[in-house]
């Protein structure tokens, strides 16, 4: 008799084997982007869930992910998957997940797709979803900030277990956009490493992240051994001139997850207190350039926070008041920046 394992992977087989040809023919065309806009896309993904929770290896395993198109249109690719994130391992019932597309398989609107990070719900309840959706807002207000922001894409998803417990979840969760998609984007190239010189960073770029940092309460980043951060120059420039790009912002006060602490380089008794870990600056040109644009962007702040449906109302309201407490900082730039130069870092 065949075991229930092998019989859900032969209904999921024959299920979807008149998609894989147009999984297969999708290389022959231009799939959409996943992060041109906004909308909430909906998939379906079938991998070994009962080793993923279990073993959280980084071992992969195969299996399938259904993007629907449309209501009446889907496209089935063959994927891998993985467990990934160091600090989300030992705290996720369910870890985020890697997924590596079948070569040759993914070509989008904005170029060939071969691994996508996918952030989960992490544990099944209704606190741990928001946490997620927090820190997917998180990316969306960098966005506002900086042209070199990894964009996002919301996803509604259907997990289906084709391990040995055959559990299925229906859980929202988002994709983080590739680096080398996002350097093509912006024409830069990554660089990789842990320890620069301090003249090959720039600090504008550099001091910009801080006060993101500052604006949502985060402390769990450092330029020095690019913790959470990642690393690109400008792509026809010989000289290096490195842009620190953030990311990984569960940790952050606005998301106030009751697993975060702040770091053990920041003076911050609680994750939302807020405490300025950027480099000091002997001088105020920066802080003073940066107040401008953070001062620019105040309403399309608020108005992505409170446009957040996905979010309840009073999530959102305690949202904008935790960064307008931050915009009243700016509003009185002298002691601002006396405060940040209280609390400043003397190395990167």
């Amino acid at each position: 008799m065949m075991s229930k394992k092998w019989m859900i992977m032969f209904l999921f087989s024959f299920l979807f084997s008149g998609n894989n040809l147009s999984a297969q023919e999708v290389g022959d065309s231009l799939y959409p982007s996943f992060f041109a806009d906004d909308e909430l896309l909906k998939i379906s993904l079938y991998f070994d869930i009962t080793t993923h929770i279990r073993k959280k290896s980084e071992a992969y395993c195969d299996g399938q992910v259904v993007i629907y198109d449309s209501p009446a249109d889907s496209t089935v690719f063959d994927v891998r998957c993985r467990a990934r994130g160091n600090n989300r391992k030992d705290i996720c019932f369910f870890p985020p997940v890697m997924l590596n597309f079948k070569p040759d398989s993914l070509f989008t609107t904005e170029g060939y797709l071969a691994k996508l990070k996918l952030v989960t719900h992490c544990v099944n309840s209704k606190m741990y979803e928001e946490y997620m959706l927090k820190e997917y807002l998180i990316y969306k207000l960098w966005e506002l900030v900086s042209p070199y922001a990894l964009r996002t894409r919301l996803l509604e998803i259907n997990y289906y277990d084709i391990g040995e417990r055959d559990k299925s979840y229906h859980c929202k969760g988002f994709f983080i956009e590739p680096l080398y998609m996002m350097t093509q984007r912006t024409k830069t190239v990554e660089i990789e490493g842990e320890y620069f010189h301090d003249a090959v960073i720039n600090a504008l770029d550099a001091d910009r992240v801080a006060f993101f940092s500052y604006m949502i309460g985060n402390t769990d980043w450092r330029i020095k051994s690019s913790h959470n951060v990642k690393f690109i120059k400008p792509a026809d420039e010989s000289r290096e001139e490195i842009t620190a790009i953030p990311y990984d912002f569960d940790h952050a006060g606005l998301v106030n997850a009751s697993y975060a602490n702040p770091s053990e380089w920041s003076s911050a008794k609680t994750v939302t207190e807020r405490d300025y870990t950027g480099r000091c600056r002997d001088y105020d040109d920066n802080y003073y350039l940066l107040i401008e644009e953070f001062m620019a962007i105040e309403e399309d702040v608020y108005e992505t926070i409170m446009n957040f449906e996905h979010l309840d109302i009073r999530k959102r309201k305690a949202i904008y008041r935790y960064i307008v407490a931050f915009y009243k900082e700016l509003k009185k730039p002298e002691a601002f920046i006396r405060n940040i130069r209280n609390s400043c870092m003397d190395r990167y």
